[in-house]
């Protein structure tokens, strides 16, 4: 399965996103937030499942609105392929309609996350490629999580690691910043 997934910041893909999908025989196109409406231009004339999850800057609107299927705590396929989503990152700011969750809201959540092969999220699980400022520290919960669940492929985007950790017990762990075609087999 090619897996394109976007995240951050607006993808540089050279052409319109159908083209581009349809040029590199993209099965999925995947949102691991922080994007806008407008980093989808085109995506109403994709002829592949377009999924994600909202980043913590995001307006919480566009996945709907550009009938995007939203991953946060459920669960879907894609040929054969499961994928479940969390959204937003850890409380680092009050009074802000951004889509923020503190870790004891992070842990309730999380136990409602179903299994999946794939799982996207935006903010990436405590010490897997999180850093130590109070915005890109990572989900306490989540690790735990992944230990236990243990999916093929986690995906994520927020944060900045200069040396991404790449596996995870028996998790591969895809850090995105802007577009990239990752594979899942």
């Amino acid at each position: 399965m090619r897996i394109l997934v976007i995240a951050d910041i607006s993808p540089k893909l050279g052409m319109s996103l159908p083209d581009f999908v349809a040029v590199h025989g993209i099965d999925v196109v995947v949102s691991a937030g922080d994007l806008t409406r407008y980093d989808f231009a085109g995506i109403d004339r994709v002829t592949v499942p377009v999924l994600g999850v909202y980043g913590n800057h995001c307006d919480g609107r566009y996945l709907k609105d550009l009938r995007m299927t939203n991953l946060h705590l459920t669960r879907v396929e894609v040929g054969g392929v499961s994928f479940t989503g969390l959204e937003g990152c850890v409380r680092y700011k009050s009074d802000t309609p951004d889509v923020l969750y503190t870790q004891r809201q992070y842990r309730r959540m999380i136990r409602k996350l179903p299994t999946a092969d794939v799982l996207v999220t935006h903010c990436p699980p405590r010490g897997i490629n999180d850093h130590d400022d109070p915005a890109h520290v990572g989900i306490d919960a989540l690790g735990n999580w992944l230990e236990h669940n243990r999916p093929q492929l986690m995906i994520h985007g927020h944060t900045y690691p200069s040396q991404p950790m790449t596996q995870y017990g028996d998790t591969r762990i895809e850090y995105v910043r802007g577009a990239r075609i990752v594979l899942f087999e």
